[in-house]
């Protein structure tokens, strides 16, 4: 079967197309690798007693904040979350309001049991 000359260019854009997105990752994974020692603290961060607030705030954490604060909640493109000195009412504000240029607003996603959820899992990162 021949192809014309028109799918002839259309697989070669598409191919190349690909190509151009898996070379874009692999040079993100180079300019910005993993080290192991962050590999190593996710492993370690421990996992709040089932059952508890904390544990609801850290199925939380894993699904909206983890990409940015990082799987240990050590410091991404966010903030490291240990040790965090601000008062329950300031954490509240930032989760719901965001922080302009910085952090989204979580305010229509999260309900106010999921941000007190949320909070006592940081609270629980100082123990």
């Amino acid at each position: 079967m021949k192809l014309s000359l028109q799918a002839k260019a259309i697989m070669l854009g598409a191919i190349s197309g690909l190509t151009a997105v898996g070379i874009a990752f692999a040079a993100g994974e180079i300019i910005r690798p993993r080290s192991k020692s962050t590999l190593a603290a996710a492993e370690q961060l421990s996992v709040p007693t089932p059952g508890t607030q904390a544990n609801k705030g850290y199925t939380l954490f894993m699904m909206n904040c983890a990409h940015c604060h990082g799987n240990d909640a050590r410091g991404d493109e966010g903030p490291d979350l240990h040790g965090v000195a601000k008062s329950d009412a300031r954490i509240d504000s930032i989760i719901k309001d965001g922080v302009k240029g910085e952090m989204p607003k979580f305010g229509a996603k999260l309900t106010d049991a999921d941000v007190r959820a949320l909070i006592a899992f940081v609270r629980s990162l100082n123990d």
